[in-house]
């Protein structure tokens, strides 16, 4: 049957659609072809980090809910030299239409399945770097890591997840981070919920969470809060401030409460001041005075050293006129407290001085004992009285 003028109309409109269509699906394939778009986003991501990009693979994309290229065996390294900063086994990286077109190269979202990224590396590449105004990277739609590693020459963060949700210059940003870190013999697990007031280089903070300090089979559950503020810079670091530092743990884990400080560079930098709560029942027995005084103990603790915590602690504590201080180190410690029928004394060296000790109708004043960790305790009074 012979089409009439309004049919044969409809026909050319329909064709002339047809051949729209099939020229958008071309441009589109054409745009959207996965070695062609990933090598067109890592290229300008990589001008403008100043970094080669490259992956290793069949790469591919998905449209919704939005465009997403997925890249497989993505490294990250120092166009320098090549060296390794960053690699990992997938990313999956969200971006918006505009930049599939020719725009600036904008990303939303990163995802990283099993990252490993080299911490000594990158500070070579950062100190290489000519000064810049320090530029937070916008993730509307953040950022999520999965089975992460992070190396460093003293430690090592493993199973890291990182999930944030969110990432812009002014605004407030929280971060759920949980991991295994490993120092020397001193393995942590940790699940913590961060909060940062203005992210960058400098800001307030606030952490919650809680994780288990591995003592050999034995694992000791703790819960931690921090509340305070801090800065990165090239001098020092990572330096922290907590007013607010509060700690539980299971025994022979302490309870502490009060104020911290603390800063990573060359060497690891704690401090704390504070209350210690109560005496933890896997502990020596204190001696007298404190002993008969179940109330919230003063303590200081100071360490400076390497990040495994290899080095000596000072360890203060008074009340009144009576002090105890102490000189440890953790991993004797922490072999001291795993071991049975050992020694009664922990691997410390530590003075004690008592104002006045009555014992039997014995009265000594002025008491100052030494503990050394070869060595039996030796008292030495500066002035002793026996009465009846």
């Amino acid at each position: 049957m012979a089409l009439g003028p309004r049919g044969r109309r409809w026909l050319r409109i329909l064709a002339v659609l047809a051949v729209l269509l099939a020229l958008g699906a071309w441009w589109v394939d054409r745009q959207l072809e996965p070695h062609r778009l990933t090598s067109t986003v890592l290229a300008k991501a990589g001008a403008a980090l100043q970094l080669d990009l490259t992956y290793d693979g069949e790469p591919d994309y998905a449209l919704r809910p939005e465009p997403r290229l997925v890249i497989p065996k993505l490294s990250v390294r120092d166009p320098r030299d090549g060296t390794l900063l960053l690699s990992a086994k997938r990313a999956e990286i969200s971006l918006p239409w505009d930049t599939l077109t020719g725009g600036d190269p904008v990303i939303t979202r990163i995802e990283l399945d099993t990252p490993l990224l080299d911490l000594p590396a990158l500070r070579r590449w950062l100190a290489a770097r000519p000064p810049s105004p320090f530029q937070l990277p916008t993730l509307t739609k953040g950022l999520a890591i999965a089975n992460g590693t992070v190396r460093d020459a003293s430690f090592t963060v493993s199973k890291l997840a990182l999930d944030l949700p969110h990432l812009k210059t002014g605004d407030a940003a929280t971060a759920s981070i949980a991991g295994k870190l490993t120092a020397g013999d001193t393995v942590v697990d940790f699940d913590t919920n961060l909060a940062v007031t203005t992210p960058g280089l400098a800001s307030s903070f606030s952490l919650d969470g809680g994780g288990a300090l591995h003592q050999k089979d034995k694992p000791l559950p703790f819960k931690l809060r921090l509340q305070g503020q801090y800065r990165s810079d090239d001098k020092d670091g990572l330096a922290i401030t907590a007013p607010t530092f509060i700690f539980s743990g299971v025994s022979p884990l302490p309870e502490l409460s009060g104020k911290a400080s603390f800063a990573m560079a060359e060497q690891l930098h704690f401090s704390f001041d504070g209350r210690l709560e109560h005496w933890p029942r896997d502990w020596p027995a204190l001696p007298q005075p404190f002993a008969q005084d179940t109330s919230a103990l003063p303590i200081t603790l100071s360490y400076v050293g390497d990040a495994a915590l290899n080095d000596v602690m000072t360890l203060t504590l008074h009340r009144g006129e009576t002090s105890l201080a102490a000189n440890l180190r953790l991993p004797e410690l922490q072999t001291w407290l795993a071991a049975t029928g050992g020694s009664p004394l922990p691997p410390l060296n530590a003075t004690l001085k008592m104002p006045l000790v009555e014992f039997d109708g014995i009265k000594l004043e002025g008491l100052e004992m030494e503990i050394h960790e070869d060595a039996p305790s030796v008292a030495t009074p500066a002035t002793a009285s026996a009465k009846k």
